[in-house]
Formats: C-alpha cells, sequence, structure tokens
C-alpha cells in the first residue's frame, strides 16, 4: 500500500489493510520516515524523507507537487523497499499519489487505486473518465450539479485550467518512468490505463456521473459503528441531558485559523445551553471557556459522531470528517479553507445536510445565528439520517465491499478493464 503523505490519507489505505489483513492477506504500507502517525504500525516500512519536504506548507500545490516528486523518488530508489513490493501480488494507492502507477507498471503487478476525493478532473483526468464540465463541479469550485449558464463557464474555466496542470504534473512522474527505465516502451498515458480496480468512497455525497466498469463507489472507508465512549468523556456527554451535544473538530487545519477567531468561537460555544466537545491544542492559549466546553487535544471523532447525543459537527470538511457526519446522519456546519473542503462543502449543503461558514466571515453574531438554524429547523437532521440510511442499508458495509472487490481484482486482473483500453496498454 502507497499511501499520499498525509495521515488522513494514510488513515483509508490502513483500514483497508486491516481489514485485508484480517482475511489472511500480508499487508506492507509504504511511508516515510518522518510520518510520525504511522511509526507504530508494525505493516510500514519507511523510506527516507526530509524536515524539509515535511515543513511545506501542502495546502500550495506547488509544494504538493514537490512532495509527490520526492517521495516517489525516493520510494523508487530504495532497493529493500522496492524489493519487498516485487514480491507483492498487487499494489495499492493513493489515486492522488501516482507513484503507485509507476510501480505497479514496473513489476506487472496487479493495480487498485482508492479515491479519496470527490470525483473531478483534478484527480480523476490520468484514470480516464469522462468529466463533462456542463453538470459535473471541478474540484475547489464550491459548485453542485445546479449551475447557471456563468457558473458553467467558470467550471468549464477550472477544468480546461486542471488539464494544462495535468501536463506539469505528468511531467513529473515521466521524469521519473524515465529516470528508473520504467517500461521505456509505453507512454505514460498507457501506464495509466493499466489500473485494475478503482475505488471511490465519496458515492454518498457525490452526484450521478457515467463511471468505468472497474470503478466502485464502495462508499465510507473509515465510517463504523460507534464505539463506547471513554469514562469521562462518556459522563460529559450524558450530562447534556435533552439539549445534547456539539462535536467540534478542525483535525491538522486548525493552525489555519487565528486566535481571534479562535477567540470568537469560544465566547459562542461558552454562551450555549448545549455542552461542546471541542478538538482544541489549549497549550500556550488563554481562553475563557464555559462549563459545558470540553476541550481536547485528541477525541475519538467517530464514537462521537455515532453518539445519540450529539446533534451538530462543525469541521473543516474533510472527506473522511464529512463522510463520518453522512454515516451517523449529524447535520454540520462546514468551514472549508482549501481545495476539496469547498467542494465537500457544498455537496453537503446541496443535499441538505450542512449548511457553509467561510472562516472570513466568522462573527459571535454569524456564528451563533448558524448554530441555531441548523439545530432548529428539523429538515438538516431529516436529510442527514436519509442519508445514513442509504448506507447502512447496503448490502454489504464500506470497507468489506472494498475488500471484496481486492480480493476480485487480484484474482482476475484486467476483468474490469474494456477490451479496447487493452489493446491500446498491450
Amino acid at each position: 500500500m502507497i499511501p499520499m503523505v498525509g495521515k488522513s490519507h494514510y488513515l483509508v489505505l490502513a483500514r483497508l489493510g486491516q481489514e485485508l489483513e484480517n482475511r489472511g492477506h500480508e499487508v506492507l504500507i509504504v511511508v516515510g520516515e518522518r510520518e510520525t502517525y504511522a511509526a507504530k504500525d508494525p505493516r510500514v516500512r519507511a523510506f527516507n524523507s526530509t524536515d524539509y519536504i515535511n515543513r511545506l506548507d501542502m495546502t500550495k500545490i506547488e509544494n504538493l507537487m514537490k512532495i509527490w516528486l520526492y517521495n516517489c523518488d525516493a520510494i523508487l530508489s530504495n532497493p529493500v523497499v522496492m524489493n519487498q513490493i516485487k514480491s507483492s501480488d498487487a499494489v495499492i494507492g493513493d489515486a492522488l499519489f501516482l507513484c503507485s502507477f509507476l510501480i505497479a507498471d514496473k513489476f506487472s503487478l496487479t493495480h487498485v487505486t482508492v479515491l479519496m476525493s470527490p470525483l473531478s478532473s483534478g484527480s480523476i483526468l490520468p484514470l480516464n473518465f469522462a468529466q463533462l464540465p456542463s453538470y459535473l463541479p471541478e474540484i475547489t469550485s464550491g459548485l453542485t450539479e445546479h449551475m447557471n449558464f456563468l457558473q458553467r463557464v467558470k467550471n468549464t474555466g477550472l477544468y480546461l485550467l486542471h488539464r494544462m496542470g495535468r501536463y506539469n504534473i505528468d511531467g513529473i512522474y515521466e521524469t521519473l518512468k524515465m529516470k528508473h527505465n520504467i517500461t521505456p516502451e509505453k507512454t505514460l498515458h498507457e501506464t495509466y490505463q493499466k489500473v485494475d480496480l478503482i475505488l471511490v468512497q465519496s458515492g454518498p455525497l457525490d452526484y450521478p456521473r457515467p463511471l468505468l466498469p472497474n470503478t466502485k463507489a464502495v462508499g465510507p472507508l473509515l465510517s463504523s459503528p460507534a464505539k463506547p465512549l471513554p469514562d469521562d468523556l462518556q459522563q460529559f456527554v450524558m450530562g447534556s441531558g435533552d439539549e445534547g451535544v456539539i462535536l467540534v473538530s478542525f483535525g491538522s487545519i486548525l493552525s489555519e485559523i487565528d486566535d481571534r477567531t479562535i477567540e470568537r468561537m469560544a465566547a459562542v460555544f461558552s454562551s450555549l445551553l448545549m455542552r461542546v466537545v471541542w478538538k482544541l491544542d489549549t497549550e500556550g492559549r488563554n481562553l475563557h471557556l464555559g462549563n459545558n466546553v470540553k476541550v481536547s487535544s485528541w477525541l475519538p471523532q467517530n464514537d462521537i459522531l455515532g453518539h445519540p447525543k450529539t446533534r451538530l459537527f462543525i469541521g473543516h470538511a474533510g472527506m473522511n470528517g464529512m463522510l463520518e457526519a453522512a454515516y451517523h446522519g449529524v447535520p454540520m456546519i462546514c468551514v472549508p479553507f482549501f481545495a476539496d473542503q469547498f467542494d465537500n462543502s457544498a455537496a453537503a449543503k446541496h443535499f441538505g445536510m450542512a449548511e457553509i461558514l467561510y472562516k472570513e466571515s466568522i462573527t459571535e453574531e454569524s456564528l451563533g445565528n448558524l448554530i441555531q438554524t441548523v439545530l432548529n429547523n428539523p429538515s438538516y437532521r431529516e436529510n442527514a439520517a436519509r442519508i445514513s440510511r442509504s448506507i447502512k442499508l447496503r448490502p454489504r458495509a464500506a470497507i468489506e465491499a472494498a475488500a471484496d472487490w481486492v480480493e476480485y481484482a487480484q484474482a482476475l486482473a484486467q476483468v474490469f478493464v474494456p477490451s479496447l483500453l487493452q489493446e491500446e496498454a498491450d
């Protein structure tokens, strides 16, 4: 397994790896040695990474490209890691980190890729999907499938920009392909076409679209039934009475929020009758918090979202958190910061389970009013419950379905790929 740098991406592949391991498969996960969140995972094999790479601002696409280039080159240059991969039966990669395409082609391995973000040309151009900007929103657009003429013009412009940007990204991988002498007789496009299986987890909050036969919309891979909360947290949550609890978590994005905004949020939360559980590192902060607010640097997010007392989730609209909220039927207030978070927010609002509050617009009044709007209008909870049912009533849990398809693809390599694409790639 080869995840893209970042804890959220690692967690998804690690969860799939755990399911495959439970079925008797041996799993190897390749990450940078400085990715501390994976340090205790016995399945991890580390390649050299530098402090410079880890200090880059990953909200900037040029820095992401540097990370992709460095990490892929480091993996391909590591003989120990490459020998272990060579002896594998399949490679499972992150669709945004295309190094797995090169590795699978180099060793002629079954290749599965997992798409973490919404389906858009920014993430699916290498995968031969039809992307129709007339009704399928582009990543970072913040649009939905319902667009007026000017919005379609904007969306088409973004589509063209993403296609041009694709040339820069492809140039990175073409350089690595040549440097490491990976199937020199093939073009990079032919290498991309050899993917056996594409797993998509954004399905419950995505729009209708044409899909390739090797694409399976399995649903949220991290979401699962809630486990019991730790005793202190359970006591706090149960003490909320009929009012219930609000969960607030911005993950690692919290550094993007200035101190004044944090203070405004603290004032709003402290003024509520409800209790608030807030993922927040208070070190170095002098916040005035009410007795109804509990802060912690770590929280069992999925388990809190699945608690019957949870009424609302306020977060940055990362895909994993969004899907956990959808799975448990919890309405949201989305505060997007970059990349697909704007699109995730727009989709959640489009499907009626969320409202959006941009960070530049956060005031005590705007946040307080929006909390009351979502809590007091039953349509948000009803729509969230409907989406939750659509996930939970599937014949197989998402993680089980994903593992089923991986085993199927490994047993019958290229079975999903149309014969025309096979002929072009051979």
